[in-house]
């Protein structure tokens, strides 16, 4: 497991907003997007780490791979 996840992971842990499914969900999404930061590149990233540069990279990724407007914005809820 990579640093980011470990650190979203715990994170998510301790956040209990919401219901189960929400909570299950959230973290899935957080895993996801440490995944895609890692697939680009970003490498030994901790959650204290991320910049606006990282997050811009994401936006990116998925415009890249023609997400709609609405997933992006959900995605960034997150």
């Amino acid at each position: 497991m990579h640093d980011l996840n470990y650190d979203l992971r715990n994170l998510s842990r301790r956040n209990r907003d919401g219901s189960r499914s929400t909570q299950a969900n959230h973290q899935k999404r957080l895993q996801q997007m440490a995944d895609d930061l890692h697939a680009m590149g970003f490498r030994h990233m901790r959650s204290r780490s991320l910049k606006s540069e990282y997050v811009e990279s994401l936006i990116k990724l998925w415009k890249a791979r023609d997400l709609p407007e609405g997933t992006v914005k959900n995605r960034m809820t997150v």
